[in-house]
């Protein structure tokens, strides 16, 4: 696989704001030594307009300064929705205990006095940087899970929607046979289709907080067992599904409901879009230190504007399934996630002569 750039960590960002040149310079060059950034300030306002424009990772901040004081400043960044999260800590000469209980009364969440110890400084702001970053990803774990909830509750209730439709239908009187069967077709696969979904999230889920433990599997084993469990779906279309492995077949390191999510997810895909009567090819080779199950369709391919988005999330892809199949946004995204919790990857390729190729890469055993 190729390798991927990895551009360098930023490093965490202090602003300090002191009226006093010799302050700046001697916590500046303390906080340089130990990998921070540092934004030396002299004046409160030209503080909060920097921190406006580009909001730092912490503050250190005098109490006592000419024009805004400390607290003046801290009410500032308090008001501005970019800064209003960031911990302020007071760096200051004033011992009095009037002004420690209206620092932290003011949201200061820490209160250092002059002269200081050089090791705690760097303490203190470790751990505060460390609780802001604690509390960022806290927070995009909560956002995420909440979009997460709010499209898989989306599209089972697509799933819901057509199966009470279609159980309504059944009841209409003088309803042909075939149109009755039709319609029991459509609930089975919509029930199957809800299913299969709800499965990959909890399996997910459950990988992301357990880990995967990895097997030496049979790549071609993998693929008949996917091609097994979607072939009354392909036989509904007249599509068939043909496997070619090349020999020896490939022992993979994978672990066995997650390579299957990720193969029937592809197989799925492959048949939604490939036209009915159609064949989709399943093949099984080596790729140097991997193996790949390669999946291939004559469908309409994946379109430029489309291949930017194919694997993201919360995303539907342009193209129409052939036979009015239900289509989530959220079945490439899973199934790529997988791939790559197994140390595999997945991928799509134009087909040669037209349609898709999606390629399932795995470790060899």
């Amino acid at each position: 696989m190729p390798t991927r750039f990895q551009s360098p960590v930023a490093l965490p960002v202090v602003m300090m704001i002191d009226d006093q040149s010799a302050n700046l310079q001697v916590v500046g060059q303390l906080l340089t030594h130990a990998d921070y950034d540092v934004v030396p300030v002299l004046d409160g306002r030209e503080a909060l307009a920097l921190a406006e424009r580009s909001p730092p990772d912490l503050v250190l901040l005098d109490m006592r300064m000419p024009g805004l004081d400390g607290f003046a400043v801290l009410e500032g960044l308090h008001a501005m929705p970019q800064t209003r999260d960031v911990p302020v800590v007071f760096l200051t000469a004033d011992h009095e205990r009037d002004s420690l209980v209206r620092a932290f009364s003011a949201g200061a969440v820490d209160y250092i006095t002059k002269p200081f110890i050089a090791e705690e400084l760097l303490a203190r702001v470790r751990t505060h940087l460390d609780l802001k970053r604690s509390r960022e990803r806290l927070a995009r774990v909560a956002e995420e899970r909440q979009r997460m909830a709010e499209i898989v509750s989306h599209d089972l209730r697509n799933h819901f929607a057509n199966i009470l439709f279609s159980a309504d239908m059944l009841h209409e009187p003088g309803l042909p046979d075939d149109a009755r069967q039709r319609l029991a077709a459509s609930i089975r696969e919509s029930a199957d289709a809800g299913v299969l979904f709800l499965q990959a999230f909890l399996d997910q889920q459950g990988n992301q907080s357990q880990g995967v433990q990895l097997l030496p599997l049979s790549a071609a084993g993998l693929a008949r067992g996917a091609i097994a469990l979607l072939s009354q779906q392909a036989e509904r279309k007249g599509i068939a599904l043909q496997l070619s492995v090349e020999e020896p077949d490939p022992c993979v390191l994978a672990e066995q409901a997650g390579a299957g999510h990720v193969l029937q997810n592809m197989l799925s895909n492959a048949i939604k879009y490939a036209p009915p009567g159609s064949e989709v090819a399943v093949t099984v080779a080596r790729r140097g230190q991997y193996g790949a199950v390669s999946v291939h369709d004559r469908g309409p391919g994946i379109s430029r504007q489309d291949r930017e988005r194919l694997f993201k999330r919360y995303v539907r892809l342009s193209a129409t399934p052939t036979g009015g199949e239900s289509s989530t946004g959220l079945g490439l995204a899973l199934a790529k996630q997988r791939a790559r919790t197994m140390g595999g990857d997945l991928w799509y390729e134009d087909r040669l002569g037209g349609g898709a190729t999606f390629v399932f890469e795995l470790t060899l055993a």
